[in-house]
């Protein structure tokens, strides 16, 4: 186990009057080649009262050359072996001490430099646990601005993660479950709607976030059965039968270039 930071020299975060501090975590392993531009846009937030905290599982490519570059602007990282992104994810949330958190993964970044300032001129009009913005996501060929839809317990998680900020005691008390590979966000979020906890959209865009090549874009069928199975559906027959379709249409999207799949794959996927 590897670590560094401020809080390892003893310097803690102070607070600030009326500046709460906001806890950005980056989890990732491996990513030299993209950790640099998530590190900057961090440490460039005109906001000055920031927790930064980076979990790395283990990396040996020379991510933690660039992590111990830019290690005095940290107030902690570890680098361990672990078991996933979402028990790297809770490992952040069990060391954060900020009152709001945000995750920024290596690959991603803040829009501007003045997301957060942003982000804290509105959450301090409006008491709520979770607030959620716009997000850019970023395509093969171009960019583009997404913004949520109208969010229900049907239509739970129509924001990016990475467009989102939650109080630190609500994922303290609710942690992301681990039996999921790649929707224990959406999970998260699902059951911090139906305990009754609030949501708040912001009118900004918080992230670039890459949109093709991420976890969930990459493994469509497995990403759609966690979906099942959060929302109870998946022991539902017709939902069986969907699912039989979505991945036969996802393994045919694989291997032929017709352009009908994406439409077929959207229209299985939102029913």
């Amino acid at each position: 186990m590897l670590t560094g930071g401020l809080r390892t020299k003893s310097i803690k975060k102070k607070s600030q009057e009326n500046m709460p501090c906001v806890t950005v975590i980056t989890v990732l392993r491996n990513g030299k080649n993209t950790i640099e531009n998530t590190i900057l846009s961090v440490i460039n937030q005109t906001y000055s009262n920031i927790e930064y905290i980076i979990i790395d599982g283990a990396s040996t490519d020379g991510t933690l050359d660039i992590i111990k570059k830019y290690e005095e602007k940290f107030d902690y990282w570890i680098s361990e072996p672990d078991k996933g992104i979402y028990y790297a994810m809770n490992k952040g949330v069990d060391l954060a001490t900020g009152e709001w958190v945000i995750f920024i993964n290596s690959g991603d970044s803040f829009y501007s430099r003045f997301v957060l300032d942003e982000f804290i001129k509105h959450c301090s009009t409006v008491n709520a646990p979770v607030f959620y913005g716009d997000a850019n996501f970023i395509l093969k060929n171009k960019q583009k601005i997404i913004k949520p839809g109208l969010l229900s317990k049907k239509n739970h998680m129509t924001f990016c993660h990475q467009a989102s900020f939650v109080k630190t005691n609500l994922l303290k008390e609710l942690h992301f479950d681990t039996t999921y590979e790649i929707c224990a966000d959406r999970d998260f979020f699902w059951r911090a709607l139906i305990r009754g906890y609030s949501f708040q959209y912001i009118p900004v865009v918080v992230c670039n976030y890459e949109g093709e090549n991420g976890i969930s874009a990459m493994n469509r069928a497995k990403t759609r059965k966690e979906q099942g199975r959060i929302e109870g559906s998946d022991k539902k027959m017709w939902w069986r039968f969907k699912q039989v379709i979505f991945v036969i249409a996802c393994a045919i999207d694989k291997t032929l270039p017709i352009k009908i799949l994406p439409l077929l794959l959207s229209k299985i996927e939102s029913h």
